[in-house]
């Protein structure tokens, strides 16, 4: 067998490090940062993630066995993106509760979902977890979350 010599392999473009650049605060730089960082940034879709977790766990046909691994898959990234804000102030540690369902979402979905009806259980699991952690944040962070019952009212 003969080697062949060949362009070495291109990194992975989530393996390369790039350093952050340091900009002074209260520079014409900084601020233009911040407004670049807010232009990328999307709210939480608290509407969305409520009909989610009511197909989920409340309603009497659960998601389709096909969508299964979608809605996990949405399950996931809100719930990391809940258990960030739940963590992100260090001056102000979360309660030990809602630390118990960042590391228990983050359990239970890196868990294999599996296909079929054997799938249904953990995306349940998750989504029961992620409803308790969408309580808490509510409660302890402010966050603001509408029923239509009272969007009807206002």
């Amino acid at each position: 067998m003969t080697v062949v010599e060949a362009a070495p392999p291109k990194p992975h473009p989530l393996s390369v490090h790039v350093p952050e650049k340091h900009v002074p605060l209260r520079t014409p730089e900084f601020y233009a940062d911040i407004v670049a960082r807010l232009r990328l940034w999307k709210p939480l879709p608290v509407g969305t993630i409520l009909d989610t977790l009511h197909q989920v766990l409340e309603s009497p046909t659960p998601p389709p066995d096909r969508e299964l691994v979608h809605v996990h898959w949405e399950l996931r990234s809100w719930h990391e993106r809940l258990s960030t804000i739940a963590t992100a102030d260090q001056r102000f540690p979360p309660p030990a509760d809602v630390l118990r369902l960042v590391n228990a979402g983050r359990a239970i979905g890196d868990e294999p979902i599996g296909d079929g009806t054997q799938a249904l259980g953990p995306v349940r699991r998750l989504a029961s977890t992620l409803s308790d952690l969408l309580d808490e944040i509510a409660r302890t962070q402010g966050l603001r979350v509408e029923d239509d019952e009272d969007q009807g009212q206002a």
